[in-house]
C-alpha cells in the first residue's frame, strides 16, 4: 500500500459555505485586527449574497446557472475604515460586479471573469 498517496478531498459546496477571500487581483488579502475579514456565503433561500468586504457588510442576489454566476443588486454598509479596508472593499465590490463563472477544487473557490481570468479566490471555512 502507498502511503505517501495524497488524500483527495471532496470539493466544498459552492451554496451554503462560508468563503474567505484569499487574493484578490492576484495579491493576498489581509485581515485587519478588529474588522471582520472579507468573505461571502452564497444563500440557498432566494438566492442570496451575504458577507462582508473587509470594512463593511455585504449583500446582494445571485443568478447561477451551472458553472456561470452572476451578482446583482449588489449593497454595503457606508462606514468608513482606514485606507487599506477601503481599498480591499472597492477592489472586493468592483471584482463581484465582473464575475461570470466559479470554479471549486477542493476547500478553494475561484471567481472567474470574461476571459477566464482568476478575479478573487477564496477558501472553505468550518464554523463549526
Amino acid at each position: 500500500m502507498d502511503t505517501h498517496e495524497t488524500a483527495h478531498h471532496p470539493n466544498e459546496a459552492l451554496i451554503n459555505t462560508y468563503w474567505k477571500l484569499v487574493t484578490l487581483d492576484g495579491a493576498p488579502v489581509v485581515t485587519h485586527e478588529n474588522f471582520r475579514e472579507a468573505h461571502l456565503v452564497l444563500h440557498q433561500e432566494a438566492s442570496r449574497l451575504a458577507g462582508a468586504t473587509g470594512c463593511n457588510t455585504l449583500m446582494g442576489s445571485y443568478l447561477m446557472a451551472n458553472d456561470r454566476i452572476a451578482f446583482g443588486q449588489i449593497a454595503s454598509t457606508k462606514m468608513a475604515c482606514p485606507a487599506p479596508q477601503m481599498k480591499t472593499e472597492r477592489n472586493f465590490l468592483a471584482a463581484l460586479k465582473q464575475v461570470t463563472a466559479w470554479s471549486v477544487d477542493g476547500s478553494k473557490l475561484v471567481l472567474l471573469g470574461d476571459d477566464s481570468e482568476p478575479l478573487a479566490a477564496f477558501e472553505a471555512v468550518h464554523l463549526y
